[in-house]
């Protein structure tokens, strides 16, 4: 996967940003937001008269060899980013050597949560994996069962988090002649991926985040009473990269002044 970047910078900026912080992949000045305009993100909030004028709303774009556009990642302002460590675990199931993970246990069920990467910055989504493993005969309930059966579900907790959200595969519909119910079920081995929003600011040092994962595990013949786990996952939290211009709109990006990737 190659990364490059778009910016309203003149390329004197950008090539003085990029040695500045060792940025290693192309920065492209997009002269007079030409590029900006034509993909549609041109932020028309920035006055003409503000030297941010021209700027794009924050966004990222994964794009096939033939140019062909496979997915847009977009986020609320430039203080809000996707990690690269999420779209590689979103796009190719990519996760770094080492990376903080847990494993849980319980009954028939093992799980194994993690993020795909030992380091974000305050401010960005920050994906997460949960790799669940059930002995045959076992199944746990899907996140859209109802009452009284309680759902798969995974909550971060605590002041850092601003927003979350969790997705499983699509379940197997189980049918249940003893009840007289149809029900959403996973069973075997298969993989949930999340995104947690990291508060910012935030201070620049190793951050603990706190969570749950919520289930009910059943046989054929027996139905567990639902239970909770909870786990605790490190993340080290690195210095924001911001420009001059950046300063002057206070909504620094982590990666390039005014860019679209």
């Amino acid at each position: 996967m190659r990364i490059a970047a778009v910016s309203y910078d003149s390329q004197a900026t950008l090539a003085a940003f990029a040695q500045k912080h060792a940025i290693q992949f192309p920065l492209l000045s997009d002269k007079n937001s030409e590029t900006i305009r034509r993909f549609g993100i041109f932020n028309f909030n920035m006055a003409p008269e503000l030297r941010s004028y021209g700027v794009p709303h924050p966004v990222e774009y994964l794009v096939s060899p033939d140019r062909t556009v496979v997915r847009k990642y977009f986020v609320p302002n430039y203080q809000h980013r996707v990690t690269g460590s999420a779209v590689a675990l979103r796009e190719f199931g990519a996760v770094d050597d080492g990376s903080p993970a847990v494993t849980l246990e319980s009954g028939a069920l093992a799980v194994r949560i993690g993020f795909p990467s030992a380091k974000a910055f305050a401010g960005q989504e920050v994906a997460f994996f949960v790799r669940f493993a059930l002995q045959p005969g076992w199944h746990i309930y899907g996140s859209s069962v109802s009452h009284p059966y309680t759902g798969t579900s995974i909550t971060f907790e605590g002041a850092e988090v601003v927003s979350q959200r969790f997705e499983l595969p699509a379940p197997e519909i189980l049918n249940l002649p003893s009840l007289g119910e149809t029900l959403p079920v996973h069973n075997g081995s298969f993989q949930g991926i999340g995104a947690v929003l990291l508060k910012h600011p935030l201070p620049e040092e190793k951050l603990v985040l706190r969570g749950k994962l919520n289930f009910q595990q059943c046989s054929d013949l027996v139905c567990e009473a639902p239970q909770t786990l909870s786990f605790e996952l490190p993340l080290t939290l690195e210095r924001f990269v911001v420009s001059e211009r950046d300063l002057a709109r206070s909504s620094p990006p982590p990666v390039a002044p005014g860019t679209a990737r």
